[in-house]
């Protein structure tokens, strides 16, 4: 009798030891998982909306993507970048909130680490639209008289020009902004479309006006990917879905303020550049061979078309 009570007394503790264990010490745990989790969201959401990462869709299929990710994390979307960013998106904890969790010199622990790699091993595909290769044409009213190799090896320098077929009739010339290897940045060496406000006075949305010119003017521009575009500044942080183009950053013209193509035809009507002003309602502007603030219901200034393409 003596035993079964020692033995009924063990058991009785086990018990309570269980539930404890899992009604306070396991329920803090997992607590203290998730606020780390929320921490470290936190931190990688400061990251994307202070840096203007041009992420691409992928082919990663979201159950692939559930099934290996931890039961109190579920994510909506697999991004990827040519920075080797891979970004998981619309994410909720304990399904509230919306979380981004990437890799790159920010990891949240060896799990993510794995998962991160499980990703890239699924062979990660991304959109790429026609090639530079294809895009790029002589045009003898340039003056092109050939495309240049670093179409397709090397990298273009700042300002290389060429002539893009947008669409079956229209070829437009266009200057190197940026090459990465993988893809360059191209602006344009005109203004498309001119008399354009950036915004309303009372603006509090971004480039509304000039975005909305920009689709208008670009929309049959069929040779061009349709991407998603941010505008990233100190007041904005906004994503325009299914551009062909879009407009020149402060950013992408004040590192080349010293370059005259980003001057060129001028003389008559500046253009807008994406990035807002932060203590008004002005934004920046191309004119008068000077980067300068404009009043954003100002009409008087044009849309220089920025676009994409691999290489």
């Amino acid at each position: 009798m003596k035993k079964i009570s020692v033995v009924l007394t063990l058991i009785l503790i086990m018990f309570i030891s269980y539930y404890v264990y899992n009604n306070y010490f396991k329920k803090e745990e997992i607590n203290l998982v998730e606020i780390n989790l929320k921490e470290y969201s936190n931190q990688v959401k400061d990251i994307i909306n202070n840096k203007n990462y041009n992420l691409e869709t992928t082919n990663i299929d979201i159950n692939w993507l559930n099934d290996n990710l931890e039961s109190i994390v579920s994510c909506k979307e697999v991004y990827y970048s040519n920075q080797d960013l891979v970004l998981l998106h619309d994410c909720s904890i304990n399904s509230e909130g919306n979380y981004y969790f990437y890799d790159k010199e920010y990891s949240y622990n060896d799990e993510y680490i794995k998962l991160y790699n499980d990703i890239k091993s699924q062979n990660i595909e991304i959109e790429k639209g026609n090639l530079l290769k294809d895009l790029a044409i002589i045009d003898y009213s340039y003056d092109v008289l050939e495309v240049n190799k670093c179409a397709t090896d090397g990298i273009c320098d700042v300002g290389t020009i060429f002539i893009i077929q947008v669409n079956q009739m229209e070829s437009y010339k266009f200057y190197v902004l940026e090459d990465d290897g993988e893809k360059v940045k191209l602006i344009m060496d005109k203004n498309l479309v001119n008399n354009v406000a950036y915004a309303p006075s009372d603006n509090l949305l971004g480039p509304v006006e000039a975005i909305k010119y920009l689709k208008q003017a670009t929309d049959n521009w069929t040779n061009i990917l349709n991407r998603n575009y941010k505008v990233v500044d100190n007041k904005y942080n906004i994503s325009y879905e299914n551009l062909r183009a879009t407009l020149p950053s402060y950013e992408d013209i004040y590192k080349l303020k010293d370059e005259t193509f980003i001057y060129d035809n001028t003389d008559k009507f500046g253009y807008w550049l994406s990035t807002a002003d932060s203590k008004s309602f002005y934004a920046f502007s191309v004119t008068d061979n000077n980067i300068k603030v404009t009043d954003v219901s100002m009409d008087d200034l044009g849309i220089r078309p920025v676009i994409e393409i691999y290489k």
